[in-house]
């Protein structure tokens, strides 16, 4: 695999979804491409023809990226460089995602949560799904939402060998890496750890008033971590409108979808 093609998929890996964007306070850090360093903003040349092109600032040029997408600019250039397309509508769009409400939410209960470090337990295991529905009868969950982290993969129906109690730790995120196999003990979830297990690794969380009402949200991004997983972008909107609550799915459905299988 050729540098530039390994720049390109970290590329993919740390960016995310936008088109035009409002006027707020988030700022989402993004991934340069050609060299995957961690930017606010970069210039991008891509291709308007097969003999013209053009260098966009992202996101200063988001409007201006999405017309020319409309255009059908798209199509044009190397297969990096129409993937460079997408990359770049991807953080235009996940910018949109983030600033879609111009409202400054009044209640503020997640930036002070440590999600590097988070307990799988305050996450939603499967959204759309919770965790009684998931011991007692899990195929009656609905199907797992595409370009969302489902951590009930990793549940392990084997039954615990006497020693094993004894092995398991607390399931949670250890800078931002969570790789094992999550058991219900009865009393809670326990983890057995495994670095050759797969997972998920956290690549950033930003914080937005994301549907408009009075609490602030948290969106991390993430992607699959493991043998055989190929590099795709996750997305997790998160919300709670108090200390006590547990985090919440964002209601609603208009997530950003990210790469060549978005609808665009």
């Amino acid at each position: 695999m050729s540098k530039i093609t390994c720049c390109f998929l970290l590329g993919i890996v740390l960016t995310v979804h936008a088109t035009a964007f409002a006027s707020h306070d988030a700022k989402p850090y993004f991934s340069a491409p050609y060299t995957g360093e961690k930017v606010r903003q970069y210039d991008i040349t891509l291709p308007l023809s097969r003999y013209e092109k053009t260098t966009f600032s992202i996101p200063q040029d988001c409007r201006k990226l999405n017309s020319r997408l409309l255009e059908g600019s798209g199509r044009w250039g190397t297969r990096i460089e129409r993937r460079l397309w997408i990359k770049a509508d991807d953080d235009c769009r996940y910018l949109n995602f983030l600033q879609q409400y111009a409202e400054h939410a009044e209640q503020n209960f997640v930036s002070n949560y440590d999600f590097y470090n988070a307990k799988i337990s305050d996450l939603p295991l499967r959204p759309g799904c919770d965790l009684d529905l998931l011991l007692r009868n899990p195929s009656a969950c609905p199907p797992s939402m595409p370009g969302m982290p489902n951590f009930s993969m990793f549940m392990s129906n084997m039954p615990m060998h006497q020693r094993q109690p004894k092995e398991l730790e607390d399931c949670r995120f250890e800078n931002g890496v969570f790789r094992g196999y999550i058991y219900h003990t009865g009393t809670g979830l326990r983890c057995r750890k495994d670095q050759k297990a797969p997972g998920y690794r956290i690549l950033s969380v930003d914080f937005a008033n994301i549907n408009g009402d009075k609490c602030q949200d948290a969106v991390l991004r993430m992607m699959p971590i493991g043998r055989g997983e190929r590099p795709s972008l996750l997305i997790l909107p998160l919300t709670r409108c108090s200390e006590t609550e547990k985090f919440s799915l964002l209601p609603g459905s208009n997530y950003p979808r990210f790469g060549p299988t978005a609808n665009r």
